[in-house]
């Protein structure tokens, strides 16, 4: 399976329930991207040492001095694959992929190294355009080279309404969409202009996620506003309750090709590529990307259970001394004490296992008739 952060933001996921309501209409074309200028951080990348980095460019740059295509795909597309039902309803057909010359990349090298930089293989900003096999068009971008804002685009385009998140979040809807918000309503709401702040912020607490309800504001500052948290916190969720994953190997394949594929279309004079189908045939059975719950009872007692558990662990972490015998083993294998670490971490072994059983005996205590 596959992760991605970007899939549980705010603006994301309360645009994917608009998309899932009809709020925008048969939706035809979407944007995403990564544009994200690295100057700050090509340094902080880690240099693997068995990697044969002999100009010192650390892994990053390195990567993107060695291969061509959309590198970083997935935190623009996965958010506008699930708004259009990719593998559960549609599908991409056609790839086609173009790209700059990599002026900033040959100078990023030419600055590290002293030396003129003869090839770099991915341009300074790639665009890649798939089309599905409804007629939809989708455009995704890759730029971590030149100096502009932090963009994921994220842009939706529908029959009856737009969705931009980037450089504001902003919505354009034609129709009746503000019925029922307590928006103020006008005379000729059109998408020739962008709606309001406060009808913008009607439509965004109509459709405020659920899983944003359940877990946005416990992981707020826990990263990128809360949506590691939250991406973490659903994949928890669907192990513990037996669901499917909200993202599947489908997923991490569909979103993870551009790079190949792109590659092969640049190569190639831009040429349209065929896009692999993945689910061999499979990509309507489901209809409609959508997210798995457990039943309240059954959801509950899941909760219960692993709240039981954690508070059991620390309980029996403490009494049997954990993070000291841990730390013991640290300490020896810090002074390269051989003797003293093997000792440490048979008594941290043991402890351990005795810790696993306490805890077994616990639960099965507390649980016994539930």
């Amino acid at each position: 399976f596959i992760l991605e952060n970007c899939c549980y933001d705010y603006y994301e996921l309360n645009a994917l329930a608009m998309a899932q309501d009809g709020v925008f209409g048969e939706i035809i074309r979407a944007e995403g991207a990564y544009i994200h200028g690295l100057e700050w951080f090509w340094d902080a990348y880690w240099k693997d040492p068995a990697d044969n980095d002999t100009e010192n460019l650390h892994w990053r740059m390195k990567y993107n001095k060695e291969n061509r295509g959309d590198l970083y795909a997935t935190h623009g597309l996965g958010p506008v694959a699930q708004c259009l039902d990719i593998h559960r309803g549609d599908r991409f057909t056609t790839l086609v992929a173009m790209d700059t010359d990599p002026f900033f990349g040959k100078e990023l090298v030419k600055e590290k190294t002293g030396k003129e930089c003869k090839e770099f293989r991915n341009g300074d900003h790639t665009t890649t355009l798939m089309r599905t096999a409804k007629g939809k068009v989708v455009e995704i971008q890759h730029n971590v080279m030149t100096p502009q804002p932090y963009n994921r685009l994220f842009k939706l385009t529908g029959t009856k309404g737009y969705a931009t998140k980037y450089p504001t979040p902003e919505l354009a809807l034609s129709g009746e969409a503000l019925k029922g918000t307590g928006a103020p309503q006008v005379d000729n709401l059109n998408a020739h202009g962008f709606m309001s702040a406060e009808q913008r912020n009607a439509m965004m607490a109509k459709y405020y996620h659920p899983i944003l309800k359940k877990y946005v504001e416990k992981g707020r500052d826990l990263g990128h506003g809360g949506m590691d948290f939250v991406m973490d916190s659903r994949l928890v969720y669907c192990l513990q309750n037996g669901l499917p994953l909200d993202m599947d190997v489908y997923d991490l394949a569909e979103w993870c090709c551009l790079a190949e594929l792109g590659t092969l279309s640049m190569d190639n004079n831009c040429a349209p590529v065929t896009f692999p189908d993945f689910t061999r045939g499979h990509w309507n059975d489901q209809k409609g990307y959508k997210h798995a719950y457990a039943a309240p009872e059954a959801e509950a007692a899941t909760e219960a259970y692993a709240e039981a558990y954690s508070a059991t662990q620390k309980e029996v972490a403490a009494k049997k001394n954990l993070w000291a015998l841990y730390d013991a083993v640290k300490a020896a294998k810090a002074a390269g004490d051989a003797k003293a670490e093997a000792k440490a971490q048979k008594k941290l072994d043991a402890a351990k296992a005795s810790a696993d059983k306490a805890i077994a005996k616990a639960m099965k205590k507390a649980f016994a008739n539930k």
